[in-house]
């Protein structure tokens, strides 16, 4: 597991992010992979630690021109709150496409990573995806902007629960 984290890590501290092309069998489609996971985690400057269940959702978007967009929401009991969408390319998550595998690696707050894993159905109408939290170290508190509470929390400890995915025709952003 800490190899995985090092290289997740390493992954991550590329300059900007990357993407290779989506097959043209994506054009015009969106692919959603949410999970839920249950976090051990405080205010920063709190004393104590409580249980968080939430659920996440990465949503991407391949246009007809073949130009990826995404998003990433969160949501507790508490409220949801949602990370600024990105054009692929641009942002600090690295999209790569190498055939039916989808691959996306994104930095976790301070100290942290997320790794997904997506393999998409022969017809790109299904997928099936694994996601994996990573820290530095086996002590590393995570340090994360919170948009639900509207200041930075300290996770100590992140269960992974149920990962879900799904592809749909359309723009998964569109009203």
């Amino acid at each position: 597991m800490f190899r995985w984290a090092v290289l997740i890590l390493c992954g991550l501290l590329l300059p900007q992010a990357s993407y290779a092309e989506a097959p043209k069998e994506l054009y015009g489609k969106s692919v959603s992979i949410t999970w839920t996971e249950t976090r051990e985690q405080r205010p920063e400057g709190e004393a104590a630690w409580r249980q968080v269940v939430g659920t996440q959702t990465l949503n991407i978007y391949v246009s007809e021109a073949g130009r990826l967009f995404n998003n990433l929401t969160y949501s507790t009991r508490r409220g949801s709150a949602e990370r600024t969408g990105e054009i692929a390319g641009s942002g600090k998550r690295s999209i790569d496409f190498n055939g039916h595998s989808l691959l996306i690696l994104m930095p976790f707050g301070t100290g942290g990573a997320t790794r997904i894993v997506a393999e998409l159905d022969a017809g790109f109408s299904g997928c099936s995806a694994q996601v994996t939290r990573a820290k530095e170290s086996e002590g590393t508190i995570i340090r994360n902007y919170s948009g639900i509470i509207q200041r930075y929390v300290e996770i100590k400890s992140i269960q992974l629960g149920s990962v879900s995915c799904s592809i749909r025709d359309g723009n998964v952003f569109a009203n």
